[in-house]
């Protein structure tokens, strides 16, 4: 049995080395996309319907037995695909700020970095720690699920407002690839007829 388990651990070893190695860039390092291309994967992410739902739900009378089994795995489902939505978006935005920061000059000392340059990196930072802030989101969700907990709406207003901060400063910095992929971007986003301010929050544009 011992020499069994001496077999087996290394190999048990490998495969979890390997996992996580995966698991890491798949989260921190997916690979690199041209602009134009994580357009037509892009889609609107809005809190408020999802936010209106959970409250929603928590002010009806707790259902007991297998409906209440069924509502719970509704309340999840609208969770994780708002979840989902947000995660694909920002991994969208760092596939593009890793595509722009292959075409910085490697022989550049940093304080001769253009505005843009040093904008791509310090939004490449800001994807990365939100995709990390996001699969801990999924998996308090998964766990408070599990035990039929309601959802902790402090984490999600937290990650929509970081979001948000993002997508408005990816915005801009397409402008600076082009007023095409600008609009472009706005229109697939779900933000043609709003504007984006300060704090994460959206307003439509005055009549």
């Amino acid at each position: 049995m011992i020499l069994l388990l001496e077999k087996i651990l290394p190999f048990v070893g490998v495969v979890l080395t390997t996992v996580v190695i995966v698991i890491y860039k798949k989260i921190a390092h997916p690979s690199p996309l041209v602009w134009g291309r994580i357009l037509p994967d892009m889609g609107p992410v809005r809190a408020d319907d999802v936010l209106h739902y959970n409250e929603r739900f928590e002010n009806e009378e707790p259902v007991r037995g297998s409906l209440g089994r069924e509502a719970q795995r509704r309340k999840f489902a609208v969770n994780w695909g708002y979840l989902g939505a947000e995660v694909k978006n920002t991994t969208l935005f760092q596939r593009a700020l890793l595509f722009e920061k292959d075409t910085i000059d490697a022989r550049k000392a940093g304080s001769e970095y253009e505005v843009g340059e040093l904008a791509t990196l310090e939004l490449l930072d800001e994807a990365t720690e939100l995709r990390w802030q996001q699969v801990r989101c999924q998996v308090i969700l998964l766990l408070r699920a599990k035990l039929r907990l309601s959802v902790d709406k402090e984490v999600f207003v937290n990650l929509f407002v970081r979001y948000k901060f993002l997508e408005k400063h990816m915005l801009e910095l397409a402008g600076t690839k082009g007023k095409w992929l600008q609009d472009m971007m706005t229109e697939r986003l779900g933000l043609t007829e709003w504007r984006v301010i300060e704090g994460g929050q959206s307003d439509p544009e005055p009549a």
